[in-house]
């Protein structure tokens, strides 16, 4: 049986010959959609073309509320707002779908969505990260948003935008380790 002082001893060691990146947590954040990254999320929202494409299109190209978790809903006043700069814009400067939404009343339905997919990890040196004196967590993935607005069953509006590549590193210090409790300060993953 090894006794708990070897074993401690033998995990100080690896930590400090080897870094053992790998040994430190890590946290994947998806909302599940049918696309593999950023690109593919484009290229289906490409297929998409106002005044052509039916709701039913929209569904099979991966589009639809029950296709995608989290999907977001809006009424006609909600479309509006999330379509226009500003509310009191020239009727000749609003484009024709939202003009066409407004019109339509209760016939208008928008969707809203934000599939991505994130992975937040931490790297650096393990030993520091143990005892709570720095912690260096790598967030790395991908996010697309898109409004798609529906019009008695006729897309009549797209919009999209996005993050093609997310990466970016969160440093976290605590010059006394364990003695300090190490807060996230932007509520990201540890």
């Amino acid at each position: 049986m090894v006794q708990p002082t070897t074993l401690f001893a033998l995990l100080l060691y690896a930590a400090l010959a080897g870094g053992c990146a790998n040994l430190l947590p890590s946290i994947q954040q998806e909302v599940t959609t049918p696309w593999t990254d950023f690109d593919a999320a484009k290229r289906s929202f490409d297929e998409i073309v106002p005044y052509q494409t039916t709701l039913q299109t929209v569904r099979k190209l991966g589009f639809g509320p029950d296709h995608l978790p989290n999907m977001q809903l809006l009424n006609r006043a909600q479309v509006v707002q999330a379509a226009l700069p500003s509310p009191l814009q020239e009727g000749a400067t609003v484009p024709r779908g939202i003009l066409d939404c407004m019109r339509a009343g209760a016939g208008c339905v928008g969707y809203a969505m934000e599939p991505s997919h994130m992975e937040h990890r931490r790297v650096g040196h393990v030993l520091l990260d143990l005892l709570n004196f720095r912690r260096d967590t790598l967030t790395t993935g991908w996010k697309f948003a898109a409004l798609i607005v529906v019009v008695d069953e006729t897309v009549v509006y797209k919009q999209w935008s996005g993050q093609p590549k997310v990466q970016s590193t969160l440093r976290r210090t605590n010059p006394l380790g364990l003695l300090q409790t190490m807060e996230d300060p932007s509520g990201a993953a540890p």
